[in-house]
């Protein structure tokens, strides 16, 4: 991404052999308010168990300054190139979208809005279940469902899969990943998306 890389690691010490998926925020980004984007997903992480999001292992600081969290690594294809792969009927299309919303139910009961669900953070893996993965953008809600004030990034988001919402500055809310869901769900059954941008700017995709 942008602000970081992720790499594969393998545990080199002890007595069991283990893979993981560690995402290292660059150095270059270590401004106080994108490290602290960063914890805070590390704090949304840990708290979401879920066969259906990848599960966090651990996370630090290198000797660098550089936070870091390592992830269960999640190896397979994206929800749409897993479909296309097996040439997945609508049945068994519409039974992956069920996991999808289910992992996403999941955190909103636990007051988490993801806020950036698109097919590359919706893997299939080899088993053929479905991972949500990267919350980097995600977004805590009170308990009485009012987004908590905290520090964001400047319009973080995916304008395909992005609500209006977000493209507006609006209140985020529960209904922010709804509607990503169902651009996802359109193509994942129309093999499309449900609009064209010719560009990215505010003005475009606000219109579309």
């Amino acid at each position: 991404g942008g602000m970081g890389e992720v790499f594969l690691a393998e545990r080199t010490t002890g007595d069991f052999a283990q893979r993981a998926a560690v995402k290292l925020l660059a150095v270059g980004w270590l401004q106080p308010e994108v490290q602290e984007r960063f914890r805070q997903e590390r704090r949304i992480l840990a708290r979401l168990e879920h066969p259906g999001i990848a599960r966090m292992l651990d996370g630090g600081v290198t000797a660098q300054g550089a936070p870091y969290l390592a992830m269960e690594l999640v190896e397979g294809r994206t929800l749409t190139q897993a479909s296309q792969a097996s040439r997945a009927t609508v049945e068994e299309r519409l039974a992956l979208f069920l996991e999808v919303c289910a992992a996403v139910e999941y955190a909103h009961r636990n007051l988490v809005v993801h806020r950036d669900l698109k097919p590359s953070n919706v893997m299939v893996d080899v088993t053929g279940r479905v991972k949500l993965l990267d919350f980097g953008i995600a977004k805590l809600l009170a308990p009485g469902g009012e987004p908590q004030d905290q520090p964001t990034l400047l319009r973080a988001l995916t304008p395909q899969y992005a609500a209006p919402e977000q493209v507006t500055g609006d209140a985020i809310t529960t209904a922010t990943d709804v509607y990503a869901l169902g651009v996802l769900l359109f193509e994942l059954l129309a093999g499309r998306l449900p609009y064209a941008l010719a560009d990215h700017s505010p003005f475009t995709v606000e219109q579309a």
